[in-house]
């Protein structure tokens, strides 16, 4: 696994002590943390990504459950990070909300195709 330094994220050797682009000292535990929280950000990130996508894919079922089962898995574990709880949570909220609409949106769909029989 690599080490990433805790002040500027900079990717370090294993065996690092320092960092050689913003010459922190860089301990053990420090990199395997700064690690974790790159982890966490990209998750909320990716969170994010997935809510916006939500807003088309609702009306395509198959594929409305599944961006929006993504988005609520992905902005649930971003929302610990601290540089992009914000983008987490939006994430969620509009993962939550579009994959009610695609239940809603399923429902209507086999009301109808029963309804046309």
């Amino acid at each position: 696994m690599a080490k990433f330094c805790a002040n500027c994220g900079n990717e370090l050797d294993e065996n690092a002590d320092l960092c050689l682009k913003c010459g922190a000292l860089v301990s053990k535990k420090e990199s395997k943390n700064a690690q974790t929280n790159v982890d966490v950000d990209k998750q909320a990130t990716t969170g994010f990504t997935f809510g916006l996508t939500s807003i088309i894919t609702w009306l395509i079922p198959l594929f409305g459950y599944i961006t929006t089962i993504c988005g609520i898995v992905y902005s649930a574990k971003g929302l610990k990070s601290t540089k992009n709880k914000t983008k987490a949570t939006v994430g969620l909220v509009l993962s939550i909300i579009f994959l009610i609409i695609t239940i809603t949106n399923s429902i209507l769909g086999v009301i109808n195709a029963f309804a046309t029989v």
